[in-house]
C-alpha cells in the first residue's frame, strides 16, 4: 500500500496554469518584436524611395540648367517653359526636354523668368553692369513614381544667366572680357 502525502493531493495544476501564462506573455513579446521589425523595414523602404526621388528630381534640375536651349533670355518676366502641360500648370511654351534616360511620364519641369528683367551681376562674376547683366530664372523639377512606391519629390532652384549689356560690344579674349 502506498502512502500519499498531503501536499501532492492539494496541487490542482498550478504549475500548468503559471507556465501557460508565461508562454502567452513570451508569445506577445515575440509578436510585438516582429511587428516592430516589419514596421522598420517599411520605414527604411520609404526612406530609400524618398532619397531616390530627391536625387532624380535634382538630376532633372541639373540637366535642364546644363542645356542652354532650355531657357530664353529674350522672354519677358513671368514667361514659363515646361516639359509638358499638366493640370493646374500654365506655361507659355512646352519645349523643355530631358536628356535620354529620363522617364518623361514621371518627370516634369518648368523654367520661369523672374524679376527684375535684368540686374547687375554679383561681385563673384568680377564684372560690372557696364559690360554684363544677369537674367534671373527659377527651375521647378518634379519626380513622381507613387504608383510603384518609388517616391515623390520636388525641387525648386534659382539660377542666373550672364548676358552682355545691350548696346555694348564685348570680346572675350583669353578668358578676359574686353569692352
Amino acid at each position: 500500500m502506498k502512502i500519499l502525502s498531503s501536499n501532492s493531493v492539494k496541487q490542482n495544476g498550478a504549475v500548468l496554469v503559471i507556465s501557460l501564462i508565461l508562454l502567452v506573455g513570451v508569445t506577445l513579446v515575440s509578436l510585438s518584436s516582429m511587428h516592430t521589425g516589419l514596421l522598420e523595414i517599411v520605414m527604411s523602404g520609404n526612406e530609400e524611395a524618398r532619397t531616390a526621388a530627391f536625387q532624380r528630381a535634382q538630376s532633372g534640375v541639373e540637366s535642364l540648367i546644363a542645356d542652354e536651349s532650355n531657357f530664353t533670355v529674350s522672354g519677358s518676366v513671368g514667361d514659363t517653359n515646361c516639359t509638358a502641360t499638366r493640370s493646374g500648370e500654365t506655361c507659355n511654351q512646352t519645349n523643355l526636354s530631358f536628356p535620354t534616360g529620363f522617364d518623361n511620364s514621371k518627370h516634369w519641369a518648368k523654367i520661369e523668368r523672374l524679376n527684375p528683367e535684368f540686374a547687375c551681376p554679383p561681385r563673384m562674376f568680377a564684372t560690372s553692369c557696364d559690360i554684363f547683366q544677369v537674367a534671373h530664372f527659377s527651375t521647378d523639377s518634379r519626380y513622381t513614381n507613387v504608383a510603384s512606391r518609388g517616391g515623390r519629390s520636388e525641387i525648386v532652384q534659382g539660377f542666373m544667366v550672364l548676358v552682355p549689356t545691350p548696346g555694348e560690344e564685348t570680346v572675350i579674349k583669353d578668358s578676359v572680357v574686353v569692352p
